[in-house]
């Protein structure tokens, strides 16, 4: 199911829409929760972000276990597993923080209302899930760098 989209490889399609979509959505994340004027206008972007950003994670995970069969099958003599592994230990990473990523976002979008020009301070506990929501971004977005990073080192490695 995870294995080929149209004749290529499914990881290889999905892995894009997780180095774009996911930074993108986490960069929307932190400014709904740090931007309370923002936040009518962020809230339903930052939510769906979130899920679909959660739901590519999970495919792009399933579609590499995938991949990773294929590879084994027909490129284990010139293939690193080594690096492989360090991908796909970062990839389950991702996942992990993409799906609590999802959690907390869900639940600021839910809780965090936008402020009026007089109330920037917030509630406490507004102000722990802004922060709770940025803390995840962040996590998020550095996670995925060092995934990418570690899927480019293993695919292009020994090649230049």
């Amino acid at each position: 199911m995870f294995d080929y989209i149209f004749g290529l490889p499914m990881h290889a399609l999905v892995v894009h829409a997780v180095v774009v979509l996911v930074p993108l959505v986490a960069v929307l994340a932190i400014a709904f929760g740090v931007l309370p004027r923002w936040r009518a206008v962020l809230r339903w972007p930052t939510a769906v972000g979130a899920v679909l950003s959660a739901a590519a994670a999970w495919v792009a995970a399933e579609s590499g276990e995938a991949l990773l069969v294929r590879v084994s099958q027909v490129r284990s003599a010139t293939t690193d597993f080594d690096l492989v592994r360090t991908h796909i230990d970062a990839g389950y990473r991702v996942r992990m923080l993409a799906t609590i990523f999802m959690v907390v976002a869900l639940v600021a979008t839910w809780l965090l209302k936008p402020a009026a020009r007089e109330d920037v301070g917030g509630r406490p506990l507004q102000v722990v899930v802004a922060v709770l929501l940025v803390a995840a971004s962040l996590a998020l977005i550095v996670t995925v760098v060092l995934a990418g990073h570690a899927g480019s080192a293993a695919v292009w490695s020994g090649l230049g």
